[in-house]
């Protein structure tokens, strides 16, 4: 690892990892992207020591953690800015980072996973997003051998990975749909009056609520999902659709 250009180890499908990608092309930053296939062996490399992906290679450093990431971007490019500058508004943005972090993302990887737990085929597409095609129609021919692998690192990943869990984060997901709401008030913002770090991370890691069409790599048709059906009316949907449209932007990946 050497200075130059950054490069983001990513898995494509992976929301924390959207919301990494998301800061790099919000800022316009240059960079390279190394997709890993989940449970392969690089992959399993980069979490020997309990880390886990997005990680950058930024300016001689290695990052872990998409909130490190996105404030190491902060101080590298400061513009456009993604923390406020008012320091109430800055603090009320990275506590909503905080929350949306800690009582979403995971719990969207839960819930998604657990619905999708019999749907094979659409497990295998989903997991080997932008794989080459020499991987990806392997991994589709031999799914009813993966299905337990994936099964397996699907129950080492979550804790309470059963009925109960799952119910638990439905309704972990429909608190942060509600917070999304009381802390926007009609609003088109969580904060203040422009986008910012906390309206990045509620849409980045709830993406899979929406299936946004801006996201930059191309994903399976959704299976039927419970949790979005019981949640089709919400408003919060809606604003989630809207920050993708209005500041998803393109990629500024080096291809």
């Amino acid at each position: 690892m050497s200075g130059g250009t950054p490069v983001l180890w990513q898995y494509s499908l992976s929301n924390f990892n959207e919301k990494a990608r998301w800061a790099l092309d919000f800022k316009g930053i240059p960079h390279r992207r190394r997709s890993l296939l989940p449970g392969g062996p690089r992959a399993r490399w980069f979490s020997r020591d309990k880390g886990t992906l997005p990680l950058l290679d930024l300016d001689g450093r290695r990052i872990v953690d998409s909130t490190a990431i996105i404030a190491a971007l902060e101080e590298r490019q400061p513009k456009p800015p993604l923390y406020p500058a008012d320091a109430d508004q800055r603090r009320q943005a990275l506590e909503l980072e905080d929350y949306f972090d800690e009582h979403a993302g995971h719990d969207m990887r839960r819930v998604g996973s657990w619905e999708a737990r019999d749907e094979a085929r659409y497990g295998t597409q989903f997991l080997t997003t932008d794989q080459p095609r020499a991987v990806r129609r392997p991994a589709l021919a031999l799914r009813p051998v993966l299905r337990p692998v994936v099964w397996g690192i699907a129950s080492r990943r979550y804790r309470d990975f059963d009925e109960r869990g799952y119910r638990h984060s439905c309704e972990a997901l429909q608190a942060a749909l509600e917070r999304i709401e009381s802390e926007r008030e009609g609003c088109p913002y969580l904060v203040g009056e422009r986008f910012t770090v906390a309206d990045l991370t509620a849409a980045a890691l709830l993406y899979p609520l929406v299936w946004p069409p801006e996201y930059q790599y191309e994903l399976p048709k959704a299976p039927r999902s419970e949790f979005v059906e019981s949640a089709a009316s919400h408003p919060a949907l809606e604003w989630i659709r809207e920050i993708w449209r209005r500041h998803r932007g393109v990629s500024a990946e080096i291809v």
